[in-house]
């Protein structure tokens, strides 16, 4: 059992000492947020990640790059560029090794966006971001996005379904975000229907009005989420993405903890 978090966590610190935070803290995998990899201040070069990650004795996922970009956007040039920094994520997962990356499917720039050409770039987008990791030999996840969003067109289960059998993919990975979808019932309705396919887990608490909550704050039954987990059998890593304030190791430890804790009979 892997247990691992977001290097988003300490966003505000260099990526290589968030790492080690990380690893002190007693985490196994760190999911490195590209946005803070490749920032001008804080990040670092694959090498120096690479580096990082052998020292801490670390594995790795890899979470695609979601500030100011679109792989949807009605504007092809943005689309394209989205596609280009996607492709670049992917690169880094290659290169680190990394167990998976997540990707963000698309969001409707507007609620007067017109559906049928949204889904159309959603579909385009997802097909060619999907062949490159094949290419790669990057298993590639897409995660269920904010189930409150009416600009999103990806939510559930039955999105997630639809999407790959539109774009034609026989593996339909996906990353399960439990706060993405704000409710205990139809999260476990979810794991029912997605099943085997649940490659990777976003977990946090969360109540209707927020997300990324830590555990035990929110309104989610996070025992029962984790047994039906554990019932279709996932052996993915667990990894957190919540928020900690003032960038908190010791916070981060607890959090850890309660983790745990929900594995215990």
């Amino acid at each position: 059992m892997l247990f691992g978090v977001t290097t988003m966590t300490f966003y505000h610190r260099p990526i290589l000492e968030a790492l080690e935070i990380i690893a002190t803290c007693g985490f196994d995998c760190a999911e490195i947020w590209v946005d803070h990899a490749w920032d001008d201040e804080r990040g670092a070069s694959v090498e120096e990640l690479k580096e990082a990650l052998v020292k801490h004795k670390l594995e790795s996922t890899i979470h695609c790059p979601i500030m100011d970009i679109s792989i949807t956007s009605p504007n092809k040039g943005i689309r394209e560029e989205s596609l280009r920094q996607t492709y670049q994520a992917m690169d880094l997962a290659r290169d680190l090794g990394s167990k998976l990356i997540v990707i963000h499917p698309g969001s409707k720039f507007s609620v007067l966006e017109d559906s049928k050409t949204h889904w159309a770039n959603q579909v385009d987008s997802i097909r060619r971001i999907l062949a490159y990791g094949k290419e790669q030999g990057v298993l590639t996840t897409v995660e269920n996005m904010d189930s409150d969003k009416e600009i999103v067109s990806v939510k559930c289960w039955e999105d997630l379904d639809r999407l790959f059998a539109d774009v034609g993919s026989k593996e339909k990975w996906v990353t399960l975000d439990v706060t993405h979808i704000r409710d205990t019932e139809k999260t476990l309705a979810f794991i029912e229907q997605a099943g085997s396919n649940i490659a990777h887990f976003h977990l946090s608490d969360g109540t209707e009005a927020k997300m990324h909550m830590r555990i035990g704050t929110g309104e989610l039954d996070l025992r029962r989420i984790v047994a039906a987990l554990q019932q279709v059998d996932y052996a993915g890593v667990w990894s957190l993405e919540c928020f900690i304030p003032n960038n908190n190791e010791e916070q981060l430890r607890e959090e850890l903890k309660q983790a745990k804790a929900l594995f215990a009979n």
